[in-house]
């Protein structure tokens, strides 16, 4: 999958989470229902894309400091503009 259409899945997929947000290996579960090829690392680069541009945030957590896997991902306002736009 191109990284355009991987980036357009992840913020769908932020986009129906609890408001809460999800932990990076629970969006790479969704994520693989859709790209199942998608590895950790590619999941990874396609976030700090997205974060760097604002468009998903991750919520830091003094138990997550130490485990990236578990960082909750949350879609900003700017990245739900994003999908109503493309």
């Amino acid at each position: 999958m191109s990284p355009s259409l991987l980036r357009k899945v992840i913020l769908a997929e932020l986009a129906e989470a609890p408001a809460e947000g999800l932990t990076q290996t629970g969006l790479l579960m969704l994520v693989q229902q859709h790209a199942p090829k998608t590895a950790m690392a590619d999941l990874r680069d396609e976030l700090a894309w997205l974060r760097d541009r604002t468009l998903a945030a991750f919520v830091a957590d003094e138990f997550d400091q130490g485990n990236l896997d578990a960082r909750t991902w949350t879609i900003t306002t700017a990245g739900r503009l994003h999908l109503l736009k493309k």
